[in-house]
């Protein structure tokens, strides 16, 4: 059986493998993170004024690296196994290649999409506040701020 097709296998299932970990389960709610529960938040009232489009950067873990090293060796893998150093060092490079591929594909996949949101109060402040999309906002929203110490979010207001 030819090289290329013993590997396809590994390239699909390394695919798969890398495509589910970047998958979350969906909510039908907001997901906060834990370190908000149970603290006291104040929140300030404005209109949107300006909004930007943005990309959050994606998380670089070892799953990543681990798993383009793994595709990266078995792709350069001879057949009959590794007999000589120039095998060895071949699948060692392309192991090294895969790592550093599979840390870009990574971080990648696991971008999100955001808006910075500069936001008007009604004490005249102006305050600008990134964060992950959607919901989406335009200009002229009418929205509160939520903010604690060190964290701030936007949300719709409902009775501005």
């Amino acid at each position: 059986m030819p090289t290329i097709l013993r590997l396809l296998p590994v390239g699909f299932w390394g695919g798969v493998f890398l495509l589910g970990a970047g998958c979350t389960i969906p909510s039908k709610t907001t997901v906060v993170p834990s370190s908000q529960a149970n603290q006291m938040q104040t929140t300030d009232v404005g209109t949107v004024i300006k909004v930007t489009e943005m990309t959050i950067e994606g998380r670089r873990t070892r799953l990543g690296q681990g798993a383009g090293a793994i595709v990266g060796s078995a792709a350069a893998s001879p057949v009959g196994g590794i007999r000589s150093t120039g095998s060895a060092l071949g699948v060692a490079g392309a192991a090294i290649v895969g790592a550093i591929a599979g840390d870009a594909i990574e971080e990648l996949a696991t971008r999100k999409k955001a808006q910075e949101i500069t936001v008007q109060l009604r004490n005249g402040d102006t305050v600008v506040i990134v964060q992950e999309a959607p919901p989406n906002y335009m200009v002229g929203d009418k929205v509160n701020v939520i903010h604690s110490p060190g964290a701030a979010r936007v949300t719709l207001a409902m009775d501005y």
